[in-house]
């Protein structure tokens, strides 16, 4: 065994003391003393052999390690001696640090995160003009190229939406990835380098390319493909059109959308093969429009986002030509209108840059992690505080022993230094866990605040300011729980340890320490009734828009989305009602379905907005005219059971060669005509000439299809069979529970069409409820977060009222000799935690007030609402901390008086 060098030198001293005292006994044996007496005399002439040893071991340098060593055994053997106390630490720094780490890393990668490239503040959004009725940033293609070829030496990006699509990839089943058509300067002007192949350049752009270049996300070709360089030169199918990988961006780059991670990049040419479904917005009908055609010559089709790198000090001048170079298209988006007012308004709006941090999900999720940054660093103050109160029960039930060890000798940096060497190694091990549950953590609440429909991709990788908050947290832990409670124990009581133990056993404590651990344990009631406030309000919440009424049998609504968009079915559009009835007429037929519908719009969020001009009334504005438009099939209103008002449904006898009708709901009927019948009257998609194509058949009442929390928006719905076009979502209706109907339905559309791919099928309440991200992770968060201090409050009472009990068995073991109750001494001991916990409920409670107050926005509820949730939590409380408070009490009361005071 390998010999360290303070061990040897330690040796080689006690060998040579033996060595000198064996020479001097020898001596005097052969000056004729007996062995005994010659020995005796030797050690005396010696002197103190261990005080040699420790002046000796000082002088070579060696035993402050070795006390170091010694103390950090001591350590160890004194947290094995108290696991629960061990076991309550480590999970109390691991759950507390761990929460803040987890939610910091997502507020950090949502909200305070740069885009992963060179100079991200050069990179900013390009607002040229809102599209007339999405209201998006969005331009048409011949606008880009012309405000690109105006500044050459400023890189312009043009990016576009895709829905997900289907991919066939080598030796895998068919996948849904997630898609970005992107300009072919997109990756080199925002600085991306490859990982592995290279990035698109100015060829991968023309138009009719037999192969199309692609470029893989990362993670996304390391996990189809096993690594980055494998997925280069791979062959790629979607929809019989062969895409060749020609490289993988960089690791960190998951697009310039905060959340939204393509897997695949492509050019923007590939528009032209219809190969994918684009969000876009236009002039509307007859102002030609051709969405059947290619989109890169039709300047009234809006479709792209636009991003440039640009210095600072460039970007006035930039501007000004742009507006410049821009002005003919915003005079052709005034035809959209035929308000003056808004013509006007049009042309005087100016070209602006939006830096990046300014989209939807950042503004949406600030304030709802932010405040669980605030909620995470009460549960982090609350578990410090309760380890707090643990510590200094657990030096009070060691002051004897460390009082003696004073007595004997030993001085308070010693035992200072011990008791930090202890607490130093829980702090340590649990940051180690706390990381690892950060991690942990970050994944899960990502999946909560994500969308059904779109799972957030984030960079999670650690940074500077996580490995900062991490390291402030644990020393934070480390003063609170460890040297401020040793320092006033040192201070306080230690020194009174010497001699007594009567006055170890806590009769003479001072109303001073008294006062800090109630303290102590009050602030962690009234922090604990402010998470369990909060929590109960956010399920409310979360409860009341998962059940709120949405104007549709959200219960019984299957929803299933086939993909439609493949040629068979795109090229030949009249064949689609046919099709249509059969896929009703066949799931109809299904034991356990009522009806069954076709819809154009695949879910929640999806109506696009239009405008429907009355005839004979010129008088309409703007806010009158626009609503959101829906083509659907026979039964489609029976089949989510929106229920009709006036009017009739409509019918095998409206064709396409017939009278065009419509179905408004009871919002537009009201935007359009008033309190007036709507049946009958004649609409169209534009002023007179134009707005006598559609008649009126029917008007159906309100519903929230854009989800539980929107209201219900003015739609207008449209006969398909008049129009035929690929649908995206097919509704069946269910007698019971429609998730039972998943695999008949399946496999019914299999039957029908063997290789129509159906990508996703889901129950409607489900498809509501996934958009309830924010309200689910605020719930869950603050529900973890409630049962977590509820726990530490009870451990704290447990184990304060536990010390006290146990200093105080002398005088309750008195007490009960005389003559006292048991129920007296419980009544008595349950009386200090009372005090406690109505010194924290009442300023807990008016810390809750407020903190409701300020997150008011996110919650839904009436004042009575949230006051009961406050008194609710305060019972939940009390209960905890009598219920923890008992054990100790009853213990006390039933002890043997006699054998108490034999034990004093």
């Amino acid at each position: 065994m390998r010999i360290r060098p303070w061990q040897r030198a330690k040796q080689d001293l006690s060998e040579e003391l033996n060595s000198h005292l064996r020479m001097a006994i020898a001596g005097r044996i052969a000056n004729g003393e007996n062995p005994t007496q010659a020995r005796a005399a030797a050690l005396r002439e010696l002197g103190n052999v261990p005080l040699i040893k420790d002046v000796t071991r000082e002088q070579l340098g060696w035993v402050w390690l070795e006390n170091m060593l010694y103390d950090l055994r001591h350590a160890l053997q004194q947290l094995r001696r108290s696991p629960a106390f061990t076991a309550t630490a480590l999970l109390t720094l691991a759950l507390g640090i761990g929460a803040n780490l987890g939610v910091f890393q997502l507020l950090y990668a949502i909200v305070l995160a740069d885009l992963p490239v060179p100079q991200p503040t050069e990179v900013v959004r390009v607002h040229a003009a809102r599209s007339p009725f999405d209201q998006s940033w969005t331009i048409s293609s011949p606008a880009y190229e012309r405000l690109r070829a105006a500044t050459p030496d400023t890189p312009l990006m043009a990016t576009a939406y895709a829905n997900d699509a289907t991919f066939q990839l080598p030796n895998h089943s068919p996948v849904q990835v997630a898609c970005e058509p992107v300009s072919d300067n997109y990756f080199s002007g925002l600085g991306v380098v490859p990982a592995a192949g290279r990035l698109f350049v100015q060829a991968d752009g023309r138009i009719g390319q037999d192969e199309w270049p692609a470029v893989l996300r990362y993670e996304f070709a390391r996990n189809t493909f096993g690594s980055a360089a494998h997925a280069v030169g791979q062959h790629i199918l979607r929809n019989k059109k062969e895409f060749l990988v020609v490289g993988v961006a960089h690791r960190r780059f998951l697009g310039d959308v905060t959340g939204r991670a393509p897997d695949i990049w492509f050019p923007l040419a590939l528009q032209t093969t219809g190969a994918f479904a684009i969000p876009w917005d236009s002039l509307g009908p007859g102002h030609d429009v051709s969405l059947d055609k290619p989109w890169y010559n039709q300047p009234t089709i809006f479709w792209l986002f636009l991003t440039a790198r640009i210095a600072p000090e460039r970007r006035a001048a930039v501007l000004a030509h742009w507006d410049q170079v821009f002005r003919t298209d915003r005079e052709l988006m005034t035809e959209a209108t035929a308000d003056q007012a808004t013509k006007t308004q049009l042309l005087s709006v100016k070209t602006t840059f939006a830096p990046l941090s300014e989209n939807g999900m950042r503004k949406r999720f600030m304030s709802p992690l932010t405040l669980l940054m605030a909620l995470s660093a009460s549960i982090f103050l609350v578990g410090c505080l309760n380890l707090a109160s643990l510590q200094l029960a657990r030096l009070d039930a060691r002051s004897h022993e460390l009082g003696i060890r004073m007595a004997l000798g030993a001085s308070r940096y010693r035992l200072i230094r011990q008791i930090f060497l202890e607490d130093g190694l829980v702090v340590a091990i649990g940051s180690i866990c706390a990381y690892a549950c950060g991690r942990v953590a970050s994944g899960i609440l990502i999946r909560w605040v994500s969308n059904r429909n779109a799972v957030f991709t984030l960079d999670l990788h650690p940074n500077l300011p996580l490995a900062a908050l991490g390291v402030g947290l644990m020393l934070v832990s480390l003063i609170s729980f460890s040297i401020i409670p040793a320092l006033l124990f040192i201070r306080s009581s230690v020194a009174q340890t010497a001699g007594s133990s009567a006055r170890i056993a806590g009769s003479d404590k001072t109303a001073r320490q008294r006062l800090r651990s109630n303290v102590l344990l009050s602030t962690q009631v009234g922090l604990s009734l402010l998470l369990s406030t909060m929590s109960a309000c956010f399920s409310a919440t979360l409860v009341h828009w998962e059940t709120v009424d949405v104007g549709m049998d959200r219960e019984h609504v299957l929803t299933v989305r086939p993909d439609f968009h493949q040629p068979k079915y795109t090229d030949y559009p009249e064949l689609l009602p046919a099709l249509y009835s059969q896929i009703q007429e066949r799931l109809q037929a299904l034991p356990g379905v009522r009806s069954a519908a076709v819809e154009m719009c695949g879910g929640i969020h999806c109506g696009w907005i239009t405008a429907l001009y009355v005839q004979g009334s010129s008088n309409l504005t703007d806010g009158q005219v626009h609503g959101q438009e829906d083509h659907v099939g026979l039964g489609f209103f029976s089949t989510l059971g929106i229920p009709f008002l006036r009017g009739r449904d409509f019918s095998s006898s409206d064709t396409k060669g017939g009278q065009p009708v419509a179905i408004v709901n009871r919002a537009y009927a009201r935007q359009l005509f008033g309190d007036a019948d709507p049946i009958g009257h004649l609409v169209g998609y534009g002023p007179a000439p134009a707005d006598h194509k559609f008649m009126i058949i029917g008007e159906v009442a309100d519903a929230r299809v854009n989800g539980a929390q929107r209201e219900e928006p003015p739609v207008v719905y449209m006969n398909i069979n008049q129009n035929p076009a690929p649908v995206n979502s097919i509704r069946v209706r269910a007698v019971g529970d429609p998730r039972a109907l998943s695999e008949s339905v399946r496999r019914a559309l299999s039957d029908i069409d063997p290789t129509l791919t159906v990508d996703e099928i889901l129950p409607l309440s489900a498809e509501l409820n996934g958009d309830l991200g924010t309200e689910t992770l605020l719930a869950r968060l603050a529900g973890i977060y409630a049962g977590l201090t509820l726990l530490l409050v009870s451990i704290g009472f447990y184990g304060v009222m536990s010390s006290r009990t146990r200093r105080r068995k002398r005088e309750f073991g008195i007490r009960l000799a005389l003559g006292a109750t048991r129920g007296h001494v419980q009544a008595l001991i349950l009386s200090q935690t009372g005090l406690i916990l109505l010194a924290g409920v009442l300023p807990g409670a008016v810390i809750s007030i407020l903190a409701l107050r300020t997150a008011s926005h996110l919650l839904y509820g009436s004042v009575n609402a949230n006051a009961l949730a406050i008194i609710v939590a305060s019972v939940v409380l009390a209960l905890a901390g009598t219920v923890a408070t008992l054990i100790p009490a009853r213990r006390a009361a039933y002890a043997d008086p006699l054998e108490t005071l034999r034990d004093e």
